[in-house]
């Protein structure tokens, strides 16, 4: 699948961590004020008004509708379909596999996936292409993705051949959308309350879909174009030995010679593995010195609110039980320097010179 900038609390590689560069004073756990200065490691590249193309972020009646029809089916009752195919409304269980035309994106696939048919789950084309579909039977067609599609914009207008195995077919007998359903069942005052709150957290969410997709095309040009003077030799030598005693240590662990380990787990020669490793560290270095900089040029720092927020965002999203459990397998420093990325990237993201295509 096509590799894709996300904003870090959408991309969990991004906690293996960061290690600091150059000098700077001991900080308060959840803020950075970056007073030293990287210029003599890098010449940070223009890091605003990058061009990009992107797409008008929208929240349509229909995607209320969709909303609603969700929460109605989350407290349906489930019928079995036994006299006929699937029909609009109904709920379905799938798994499939989808190619697509692109160079970019080789393929997708999902087991055990649940959707009701016209809820928007998936394209509409997708979803029409399951009616009268019957259980255990087997699918094949092909759809364009729509344009745009904010669920995931890097499928937009896309063609994609699916192959669909249709497990079970439910028919939803659904509670009427009320006042006192939405009270009871959804937490709000009434069905206005609902649908302004659903409309506000769609526009959220919809932007920050689109901030990914804007930081997918802006982020790369900025690493490119910034040049590295000199590597900082102690924070470069523990990004690099932290890498080699961890696959040397897991390497014993599992009892096998070093060599033996490399061509098992990596397809690599030692002597190959060495030099990719040491350019690893130098990117990683290279990334870590530009999202710094750009920090200390913004004087962007992340406050406690901040902090908790995200770090409940990430637990929730990674399911992890509590911010706690989060802390517990990754350092407040790690986690901080990761929300802090975040920022750091959405901030090149909102200020691209962006052409609306559609």
């Amino acid at each position: 699948m096509k590799k894709t900038i996300a904003l870090v609390l959408l991309l969990p590689i991004l906690l293996a961590g960061f290690v600091s560069c150059g000098k700077k004073e001991k900080n308060d756990l959840l803020t950075l004020k970056y007073n030293y200065d990287l210029s003599e490691y890098i010449d940070l590249a223009d890091y605003k008004n990058i061009p990009a193309e992107g797409y008008e972020v929208v929240v349509t009646d229909q995607d209320i509708e969709d909303q609603i029809l969700m929460s109605r089916s989350y407290y349906s009752r489930l019928n079995d379909v036994t006299d006929r195919g699937a029909a609009l409304g109904d709920t379905v269980y799938v798994d499939y596999i989808a190619d697509f035309s692109s160079d970019e994106v080789v393929t997708l696939s999902e087991q055990g996936v649940e959707l009701t048919i016209g809820a928007g789950h998936m394209p509409e084309d997708f979803e029409n292409h399951l009616i009268g579909a019957l259980p255990e039977s087997d699918l094949s067609f092909d759809i364009t993705f729509p344009t745009p599609y904010y669920q995931a914009p890097e499928y937009a207008g896309l063609d994609a051949h699916f192959d669909v195995h249709v497990h079970e077919v439910y028919w939803q007998e659904l509670p009427d959308y009320t006042d006192d359903f939405v009270r009871a069942y959804l937490g709000y005052e009434s069905c206005k309350d609902y649908e302004e709150k659903t409309r506000e957290s769609l526009l959220e969410s919809y932007t920050n879909k689109y901030l990914i997709y804007i930081a997918d095309q802006v982020w790369p040009v900025v690493l490119e174009n910034t040049v590295v003077k000199k590597f900082p030799e102690e924070e470069l030598n523990e990004v690099y030995n932290q890498r080699l005693e961890f696959d040397k240590a897991y390497c014993e662990l599992l009892g096998m010679n070093f060599q033996t380990y490399l061509e098992f787990y990596y397809g690599t020669t030692e002597e190959d593995y060495y030099t990719t490793v040491k350019q690893e560290s130098e990117d990683r270095i290279k990334e870590e010195m530009i999202i710094f900089s750009i920090a200390r040029l913004e004087n962007l720092s992340l406050s406690e609110e901040e902090y908790q927020k995200g770090a409940e965002e990430y637990a929730k999203s990674e399911e992890y039980a509590s911010v706690e459990a989060l802390e517990a397998f990754y350092d407040k420093d790690t986690i901080r320097k990761t929300l802090l990325t975040d920022k750091v990237i959405r901030l090149v993201a909102e200020n691209a010179d962006v052409t609306i295509k559609y």
